[in-house]
């Protein structure tokens, strides 16, 4: 027993210490500007390591000094989703899209989006802890309506009760929400410099060209097509700026 802890210990260790010796060889090639270096070491941590919010940051800061603004865009991104309140990543993301004058998405509601701005300020997990301590306070204001002889007591039990049940409510939505949010990845980014949309699910002829968009755009993915035939095509029906709906060759946008 006492053989298999001191494993589990050691090589937890050693995993430890060969992330921090790998994360400190791609800053060291991002110092001295060799960011295809840094980029090859950051994607191969992911593939041993997993992924962290830090690490897409890392990625999306290399991939923008080697002016690839579409996976910059990509990565930070990825990295609010894991964490979004990696202020860093939402800093650099819009500083991004501002320099690349790239337009943000955004929906027709403005209720949508004040909605989707507050709830994306914190990931499911910590939805999910704000909701176990609002529920908490919630049996502590039942049991003071419930026990209290105080009238006053059992008053502010009562109102708080429910007052507290509707922030356990919203808190448990804006954690499912969050976390439907970062499995399902209806959003991508379009990857060429330019896309060209069609407005069926196959290559547009001159009359069928919906618009194009600028690589780095933000869109939502609302429908799926795949084509038949040799070779198999998988085309997106997606969402952007101040666009109507239009199709997208699946290879030129990568899901966050």
């Amino acid at each position: 027993m006492k053989k298999s802890l001191i494993l589990l210990i050691s090589a937890f260790i050693y995993t430890v210490m060969a992330t921090a010796a790998t994360t400190d060889n791609a800053d060291s090639a991002y110092n001295q500007k060799c960011y295809q270096d840094a980029i090859k070491i950051y994607e191969a941590q992911a593939q041993e390591s997993g992924t962290s919010s830090d690490l897409y940051y890392n990625l999306g800061c290399a991939h923008y000094k080697m002016q690839n603004v579409p996976q910059a865009i990509l990565y930070f991104e990825r990295a609010l989703v894991l964490d979004p309140s990696n202020a860093d990543a939402r800093a650099n993301l819009q500083f991004v899209r501002e320099k690349s004058q790239i337009e943000e998405y955004t929906s027709d509601s403005f209720l949508t989006d004040l909605f989707q701005s507050s709830v994306s300020q914190l990931s499911s997990n910590t939805w999910a802890i704000i909701s176990a301590i609002v529920f908490v306070m919630l049996l502590l204001a039942i049991a003071a309506y419930i026990f209290m002889n105080s009238i006053l007591c059992r008053k502010i039990g009562f109102f708080g009760a429910g007052i507290l049940l509707v922030v356990f409510i919203a808190t448990m939505a804006f954690a499912f929400y969050q976390r439907s949010v970062a499995v399902n990845h209806t959003d991508a980014i379009v990857m060429p410099q330019t896309a060209t949309l069609s407005t069926a699910p196959h290559a547009p002829s001159e009359k069928e060209v919906a618009f194009k968009l600028k690589g780095g755009t933000k869109v939502s993915i609302a429908d799926s097509v795949v084509t038949a035939g040799k070779p198999v095509v998988v085309w997106y029906k997606v969402e952007s700026a101040h666009h109507e709906p239009a199709w997208i060759n699946s290879v030129d946008v990568k899901k966050i």
